[in-house]
């Protein structure tokens, strides 16, 4: 109905309104087939740029494609160029060790480059060479046969002199290098498993006669980069560089069931020198990272340490041990170390540093910043009785030194014990610092932080209350309150 008034129009829906309302009252079921067609040919139109015809099947979904492997050697190859096949069942040991001859003879002209493809490639142990880089495509995986037999046996590392769980010599690694220059490992993502459950249950269960191997492990080597690739499930620790110069990991991912996978560390640089470990996320069986120098007698003779190590922007998870340890193998020394924006969640301990009598050596100029614990039982701790030792050999008067320890910038939640620091008369612990320090607890206990055989100061504002063997401080640095000379405390020791 259209009325005119004013000389303007004017529209009535009233009417239109009523009848509208009516036709869809009275045509629902048709309304409804309409919708449910033009939805399926939106549907079809759309799936044609996704799937292609298939061969009897009918339609099937396009592979995605790989994205192509960035040349970054004069010259590269492919592992099938060698006769691999990625099917997770063909054995790659050959085509690896013929792939890595083969890239051997570029050392001279910039060295070469291996593209591991897509696929599941299985394999006994291999050795890299100098000036290579094994690139690992998005979807490729490095499996490690699970076969013992295959896995050859390396003599004990000088600085141990043990295959440090049994006697004897040690399964090699998996990807193994010894004196080799600019070596990097890295790729789209892709992964090196070492299927590592055979071993945990024969390890448990005492069935091996040799040290469990590592994943990877480079050995008096320099100019090492791993990057963007995960480690998975290693028999045992899943990178060991040894007495290496000049390491870089950065963006790698680290994996292994929180319990039940034992010792499988995550970065273990040991003896090693100019190291940068950032930008990484670990989650294993034992500790995340663990600084490390060499064991007793074995370890002093061979006198290396792990000095010039940085840690940054890591985020570490460790149920059964420690996200950032520093020992116990320490004997060659231990100096240097910065470890800033860290992440600590849902371990057992946060970071710890740990060593004994017989071990010998030093620990010194250690500085933690920004550090971050999430549900850590204790954050904090640093234990002088790690009583583990190669042999009865150790000598009982080699008393590691224990000073120039800095933690700033330290918070937290649902901490059950912030620090746990023990010295003891013969291995004082000294010079540590705490400032800006606030935590979160979960238990209330009487003595928060735990000391004994300590001594050092407290700066500005730290909670909960510290330990009255420290100097206290206020942030301009005057002197509040000297520290008490207390060596007992009330102990924790389920942590």
């Amino acid at each position: 109905m259209v009325e005119t008034s004013g000389g303007r129009w004017r529209l009535h829906l009233h009417g239109q309104r009523r009848s509208a309302a009516a036709f869809l009252a009275a045509n629902k079921t048709l309304l409804a087939a309409v919708w449910v067609a033009g939805f399926a040919l939106v549907f079809l139109w759309q799936s044609a740029s996704v799937f292609v015809a298939g061969g009897g099947g009918g339609p099937r979904p396009a592979p995605a494609p790989s994205r192509p492997a960035p040349r970054l050697r004069p010259m590269a190859y492919n592992l099938t160029d060698f006769g691999g096949v990625g099917d997770g069942r063909a054995v790659n040991t050959r085509a690896f060790e013929r792939a890595v001859e083969t890239v051997s003879a570029f050392a001279d002209q910039g060295g070469a480059q291996l593209n591991v493809p897509p696929g599941r490639w299985l394999t006994g142990p291999f050795n890299l060479t100098s000036h290579m880089t094994l690139f690992l495509a998005e979807g490729a995986e490095i499996l490690g046969i699970t076969d013992e037999r295959d896995w050859p046996l390396m003599p004990a590392l000088p600085s141990y002199g043990y295959g440090r769980e049994r006697k004897g010599p040690r399964f090699g690694s998996l990807i193994h290098g010894q004196n080799l220059k600019d070596v990097v490992i890295t790729g789209h993502n892709g992964s090196i498993n070492g299927q590592g459950e055979v071993w945990w249950l024969k390890h448990r269960r005492r069935m091996l006669k040799n040290t469990r191997p590592p994943l990877v492990q480079l050995m008096w080597s320099k100019d090492i980069v791993i990057t963007n690739i995960t480690l998975r499930n290693s028999p045992f620790w899943h990178f060991h560089p040894y007495d290496c110069t000049n390491v870089t990991v950065s963006d790698v991912t680290i994996l292994a069931p929180i319990s039940g996978a034992p010792n499988t560390d995550g970065i273990d640089p040991d003896s090693c020198e100019d190291v940068l470990i950032e930008n990484c996320y670990i989650s294993v069986g034992d500790d995340a990272i663990a600084i490390k120098s060499g064991w007793d007698q074995y370890g002093i003779a061979y006198g290396q340490p792990s000095s010039n190590i940085l840690i940054r922007n890591v985020t570490v998870r460790s149920l059964v041990s420690a996200g950032i340890s520093i020992g116990s193998e320490m004997s060659g020394g231990v100096a240097n170390v910065t470890v800033e924006n860290v992440r600590i969640w849902d371990s057992r301990r946060g970071v710890r540093i740990k060593t004994a009598i017989g071990r010998g050596g030093y620990i010194r100029n250690i500085s933690y910043s920004n550090i971050t614990f999430d549900n850590v039982r204790a954050a904090i701790v640093i234990k002088v009785d790690y009583n583990e030792h190669a042999d009865d050999g150790y000598d009982r008067n080699a008393f590691p030194d224990i000073t120039g320890i800095s933690f700033k910038k330290i918070h937290g939640w649902g901490v059950r014990v912030p620090v746990r620091a023990h010295g003891s008369n013969y291995i004082p612990i000294k010079d540590i610092t705490f400032q800006d320090m606030s935590v979160g607890i979960s238990y209330k206990k009487k003595h928060i932080f735990q000391c004994s055989y300590i001594e050092g100061r407290v700066i500005g504002s730290v909670f909960p209350k510290p330990c009255e063997n420290l100097d206290v401080y206020d942030e301009q640095g005057q002197l509040l309150k000297s520290g008490a000379v207390l060596n007992s405390t009330e102990v924790d020791y389920d942590i």
